[in-house]
């Protein structure tokens, strides 16, 4: 530390010592002096000069790659060094503070080589008023990759060259003679320069950041071919713009950006100039669909136009084009569009169609698959035979077992071939079952739609009462949740209550079966939006589905299997109601009104049952099987939605939508005991070029 007429001084002066003062920290107070001469340099040191203090270069010193700090009236003076190479260059690694820096006449001071940035308050300065070196002209070059502020009304009068980083001017450098920006420098900033030429790869970006904001330029304004002209567009007609004070050259492109929560316009005004005007720019680059095109006014302004027009830009699949074909109608009736919305690309304008909406329309589906099928299924225990005795494989009625294997260890063996007829005793059965199945389905590149997948789980419970022999009826109760998720965009669940009943009938070796079952679901719906900041929309409401089933069929007894060939139609109504989505993280731009809706899924089935029974212990053991083609007459999954931000918005977006033909694949294992109870479990799938899915059951009966 350095005070009251203490110094450091690093080599003699005019001789030949090459120290350096390394790492070190040097701190001038109050008539406190470092002085640097010969060839030495500051290295990387830390070099704080205070109020009164001073730090002096000499001979072929430099400031190397140090930091150098002014507060109050301390001086940091380049100006009596020529530099190492005796050409006026010389180095620092960072400037700032309030002081005062001279660089020297017919020096070239090069700042930035440190990568700090850094803000200079004071000011910079030619040469030191008191004579210590020669007058003239002093250059400054900004490099590295820090951001130099310089904040102060600056003096010096020499070239300002920014060939790397950012030169941020909010203050003053309009005595620089030139202000140049190359390639991989940017000149930033609400202040006042001179002449400035922005040169291939360089760029300009005046204002503070804000739309409104400017920079004046006192002389004349020039972008090379290449160059980039950044500027920022809000609610106000008027962009971040240069308020030229002379004549402009426009080459190269201009830069937009959205300023964020603002309203776009048509047009903006980014350049006012009281001179003459050369050229126009080559091209704008705006984000999302925004097409900009620039238009020079003689009288003295730059116009930056926009239109919308996603297409124009981007390739679409259908669910993004119907989302920007809403927000082009939007901006061409209304003459604005939020910025968010405006600045959406592709995967923008996908998040923002709240596709996951249409996860909830397949997994009711599923819900009600499986439901209906616990009512309607022949592979139920206790279903498939009448009360009395056990009917077997070579009975030709719809209610025999397959055949069974005749030996000495059938427990079953001094039973006469055909069971006597059945003597209707037991009329009740009462049964209880737990269900669940997921599906995966693939999504379509060209409509849009993302891979969707659910999942369904439920315990029911059920009555069935024997009309007759030959006719059964019966009800049932469930409750479960489903879950379900659309790619990466969103996701959902919900509380399920079903009701069904049903009846069947056989007559002979032929059977039908109907159903009839009612679903109410508590839906929670989950999206998320990352195209402008970080946006989960949620939404809760209920829905109700009613579907019915008709099934018939005709079982022939053979020796060792029985086949039932059998057909059956079944239709599913989902009543999504009217909803709205609201944020719980982040804000409510992207959220979704969505339409009600009634949505009927109508599937024929056509396919082949089989049934092989054993004898096991106490009781009977049956393997079933099925094999079916299922066509559905209505596969799309879609909902209508409309932007609560803009009203009138609305639009159709697609889901993955299932396919028209599958293969449902059945296996299942029932043991019937003596004493009434009875068990099953059974295994299913469903396949097609898009789908696949996987179900399971278990369920256990007592019959009295």
């Amino acid at each position: 530390m350095n005070k009251d007429f203490s110094g450091t001084i690093f080599g003699s002066l005019a001789g030949s010592d090459t120290a350096s003062a390394g790492n070190a920290t040097i701190i001038n107070e109050a008539d406190g002096l470092t002085n640097f001469g010969a060839f030495t340099t500051a290295g990387n040191a830390t070099i704080i000069t205070k109020d009164g203090g001073k730090t002096e270069f000499f001979d072929n010193s430099t400031g190397g790659n140090a930091r150098f700090i002014t507060t109050g009236t301390g001086i940091v003076d380049f100006g009596v060094s020529i530099g190492p190479n005796g050409d006026g260059r010389i180095t620092a690694g960072s400037i700032e503070g309030s002081g005062f820096y001279y660089i020297g006449g017919g020096n070239t001071l090069t700042v930035g080589s440190n990568n700090r940035s850094t803000e200079v308050s004071g000011v910079i300065g030619d040469y030191d008023p008191c004579g210590c070196g020669p007058a003239g002209p002093g250059s400054l070059e900004k490099v590295g990759s820090g951001t130099l502020i310089l904040s102060g009304t600056n003096t010096y009068t020499g070239t300002t060259t920014v060939n790397g980083g950012i030169l941020r001017v909010d203050g003053n450098i309009s005595q620089s003679s030139l202000t140049t920006v190359n390639a991989g420098g940017a000149l930033f900033g609400a202040g006042i320069v001179g002449n400035t030429m922005i040169a291939n790869g360089g760029i300009y970006a005046p204002g503070d950041g804000g739309p409104g904001s400017s920079m004046w330029v006192q002389g004349d304004l020039a972008f090379q071919s290449g160059a980039l002209y950044l500027v920022q567009v809000g609610s106000g007609s008027t962009a971040s713009f240069a308020n030229v004070f002379g004549n402009v050259t426009l080459n190269g492109n201009v830069g937009v950006s959205l300023y964020a929560g603002s309203t776009i316009l048509p047009q903006y005004t980014i350049m006012q100039f009281s001179g003459a005007a050369i050229g126009n720019f080559a091209g704008v680059a705006a984000p999302g669909g925004l097409i900009g095109t620039t238009s020079v006014d003689p009288s003295g302004t730059v116009y930056l136009n926009f239109t919308l027009d996603y297409g124009a830009k981007y390739a679409l699949d259908i669910n993004q084009k119907n989302v920007a074909t809403t927000l082009q109608n939007f901006f061409n009736a209304n003459g604005s569009l939020r910025a968010e919305f405006a600045g959406l690309g592709p995967n923008g304008l996908t998040q923002a169609s709240g596709e996951s909406a249409t996860g909830s329309q397949q997994t009711t589906f599923n819900a009600m698959n499986l439901f209906l099928g616990l009512l309607t299924d022949v592979y139920n225990s206790g279903r498939s035979g009448m009360s009395g005795a056990v009917p077997y494989a070579d009975d030709a009625s719809a209610n025999a077992y397959a055949a069974r294997r005749k030996d000495a260890r059938d427990a079953f063996a001094s039973i006469h071939r055909k069971a006597p007829g059945a003597t209707f005793e037991q009329r009740w059965d009462v049964w209880a079952a737990g269900y669940g199945g997921s599906q995966t389905t693939d999504g379509r590149a060209a409509l849009g739609s993302n891979d969707t997948t659910s999942s369904v789980y439920g315990t029911a419970v059920g009555l069935d009462y024997r009309v007759s022999p030959s006719t059964m009826a019966g009800f049932a109760l469930a409750g479960g949740g489903t879950s379900f998720g659309v790619g990466g965009l969103g996701w959902g669940r919900s509380d399920l209550f079903q009701a069904g009943a049903f009846v069947r009938h056989t007559a002979g070796p032929a059977y039908v079966t109907a159903a009839l079952a009612y679903g109410w679901q508590d839906v929670t719906t989950n999206r998320i939006v990352t195209a402008a900041g970080f946006d989960q929309l949620r939404a809760q409401f209920n829905t109700n589905a009613f579907s019915g089933r008709v099934e018939g069929g005709y079982r022939y007894a053979m020796q060792w299997v029985g086949i039932t060939p059998y057909a059956a139609l079944q239709a599913t109504m989902f009543s999504l109601p009217s909803y709205a989505e609201s944020a719980v993280v982040g804000s409510n731009v992207f959220a979704l009104n969505y339409a009600a809706k009634d949505v009927t899924s109508t599937r024929s089935e056509l396919g082949l049952r089989a049934d092989r029974s054993f004898a096991a212990a106490g009781g009977l053991m049956t393997l079933r099987g099925r094999l079916a083609w299922a066509h559905d007459y209505n596969p799309d999954r879609t909902v209508g939605a409309v932007f609560q931000a803009l009203p009138g918005s609305a639009f159709v977006v697609n889901g993955a939508a299932q396919a028209r033909d599958s293969a449902l694949t059945t296996a299942s294992a029932q043991i019937n005991w003596m004493n009434g109870w009875s068990a099953s479990t059974t295994f299913e799938g469903e396949f097609s070029n898009v789908t696949r899915a996987y179900a399971g059951k278990g369920l256990v009966r007592y019959a009295w």
